[in-house]
């Protein structure tokens, strides 16, 4: 504050000085002397206030002036570092995340494909297992119906045998009689 005050009584007076020397110059032209008529003294005058002028101005405000605007620049060159740097950082993340991505999308793309797989296994124990329980279904039905033939075929001969031999048949001439018709169609070729 010292000095911006120091700084404005300076101009104040030069002001008044420069408004003074205004009149006289103006007094002077009137008179008829030029621009340069004045006297040693106060060219010297002149001189010494405008050099004191400078001197002051270059101490009060030039340097604080230099110095700030110094202050400046370098706050801006700074700035500037650090949003290069900031960018830098920030191409080096996208890069970071860029990869990322992309191990993600592999990973992903590996556990489809794994699925896919485990999918496809299952899916072909699946059908195995029903082609199994399929099989075995017409294994176990093709063997009752079998069953169910013989004994059929074993109805039928005891009723054949009781019609030919005109008396009943006991169930152990029943069952001799069955065994022997069985060997006998299996003998001559059974659908096997």
């Amino acid at each position: 504050m010292t000095k911006l005050a120091y700084l404005c009584a300076i101009v104040v007076v030069m002001v008044s000085n420069g408004a003074a020397w205004a009149e006289e110059a103006a007094e002077a032209e009137a008179e008829g002397s030029g621009l340069f008529s004045g006297t040693f003294a106060d060219s010297l005058w002149t001189v010494v206030a405008f050099v004191a002028l400078l001197i002051v101005l270059g101490k009060i405000a030039w340097r604080p002036l230099l110095d700030a605007l110094n202050a400046r620049q370098s706050l801006i060159e700074n700035q500037l570092r650090s949003a290069e740097e900031s960018r830098q950082r920030a191409e080096r993340m996208l890069d970071d995340y860029k990869q990322q991505g992309l191990m993600v999308i592999q990973q992903a793309t590996e556990q489809a494909q794994r699925h896919q797989q485990e999918m496809a296994e299952k899916t072909r124990q699946e059908v195995l297992a029903i082609r199994r329980r399929s099989q075995e279904e017409i294994e176990s039905a093709r063997a009752a119906a079998m069953e169910e033939l013989w004994r059929q075929a074993g109805d039928i001969v005891l009723r054949v045998g009781s019609e030919v031999l005109g008396r009943t048949l006991n169930e152990q001439d029943n069952q001799r009689l069955l065994d022997e018709a069985v060997g006998k169609v299996r003998q001559s070729g059974s659908p096997s």
